[in-house]
Order: C-alpha cells, then structure tokens, then sequence
C-alpha cells in the first residue's frame, strides 16, 4: 500500500526568491532528512506566496507527521496546531505545513507493481485554485461522486486536496491509468456530461495570471 500525501505551507512576504533558492539548494539533503521519514517521491511546488508539497509513504507503516525543518522557520508562516497531538520535534505548538485533505483521486496505488514498476515520469505538474466560499461543498460532492462513479478513468496519479476553499492538484505527465480498476463505491452514474460547464461557477478566478490559468494556476516545480 503507498499512502499519498499533500501539505500546504505559506510563504511569509519579501522572501520567495530566497525560499525557492534554499529549496533548490539544499534537494539533497531535504531528500535524505525525508527518506529516513520514510517519504519518497517527494516534490515541492511554489507559486507567489502559496508552497505545495507531494510525498508518498510506502509499506503498511504508520504515516509520518512530516513537518519542515525548524530552520524554515525564518521563510514560512506558522500554524498553531493540537497541544499533545502534533507537536514538533522543537516541543513548539506550531506547524510550518498543513496536510491537505483529499477531495479527489482518479487512481489509488493498491497495486504497488504497476504503480512503481511502470513508472515514467517526464514531468510533475502542480496547480492552485480557488473557491467560492459557498461552493465547497458542493465540489467536493460532485468530485467524490466522479470520483467512486468513474474510477481510474483518465490518469492514476492525479489527486487534488483542499485546505478550507483552497485547492491543490497533482499528476505526473505522462498520463497511465491501472489496468485492474477498482470497483468504485457508487453504482450510480449521475456526474454531468458537460462537467467543465457546471465546474466553472465553483470557483474565484485569479485577476492576474498567465493565460489558460485563470481557474488553474500552474506552480513552479522546485525539486
């Protein structure tokens, strides 16, 4: 079983080049600090003040509560967090990355042999996007009968996770979709035909961005 996961961090004002400079420096080591975590696969994305991370855990272990190093602390905000519960290698009652809340996944890694046998991957692609405030729930209700209605149906690696109306996705190019698909948990087949129309309402446009992004803003991948 591979666990996939995504954590949200935000970048504190005046300091994003040096943030995506450090990360980029220092790959190796993060890698090696993540790896004895048990974190593989990890990538980071950045764009404006907004900072994405993907990882997986594999095995049957417990999932790791992953957190940056307390060095970061000069480059990202902070997140009060649980007394007793989450609490830091530091003793501090903060957290520098949210986990993120899965809305949606096209594929689960069940099978472990395709997921990392076949695995070509040219390139990682994360993306933002936004909300309205009174359309979250209605997203994730419609993603998650698409969802369990059409499983494994364009690209296994493509989930999307939200923290409150904020959301992230992640896919890996090129796209692969298991040949032993999962038995979804709907038997209905109720998601609209003309999805991308009844989307669109769902979500705050971004005033300035790069054509095509306006709903999807494309992040820069770090490592």
């Amino acid at each position: 079983m591979i666990h996939r996961l995504l954590y949200y961090s935000r970048l504190r004002k005046g300091i994003v080049s040096e943030f995506q400079q450090i990360v980029k420096e220092d790959a190796n080591a993060l890698r090696e600090e993540w790896a004895a975590l048990g974190l593989s696969n990890v990538s980071v994305f950045s764009c404006d003040l907004y900072v994405c991370v993907y990882a997986e855990v594999s095995g049957d272990q417990s999932v790791p509560i992953w957190d940056w190093p307390i060095s970061f602390e000069r480059y990202l905000e902070k997140w009060p967090t649980e007394p007793d519960l989450d609490v830091n290698s530091s003793g501090t009652l903060h957290r520098l990355a949210i986990p993120m809340i899965d809305v949606f996944h096209d594929g689960l890694p069940e099978n472990t042999d395709f997921w990392n046998g076949s695995r070509s991957v040219e390139e990682r692609v994360g993306s933002i996007a936004r909300l309205k405030p009174d359309k979250v729930s209605s997203y994730i209700y419609y993603h998650y009968q698409k969802q369990e209605e059409s499983p494994d149906s364009f690209n296994s690696t493509y989930l999307i996770g939200s923290i409150g109306r904020l959301l992230f996705s992640y896919h890996e190019l090129p796209s692969r979709v298991s040949t032993r698909k999962r038995q979804g948990l709907l038997a209905t087949k109720h998601s609209p035909d003309n999805w991308h129309e009844v989307m669109l309402p769902h979500f705050e446009l971004w005033e300035e961005a790069p054509e095509g992004q306006r709903l999807w803003r494309k992040m820069e991948c770090l490592m």
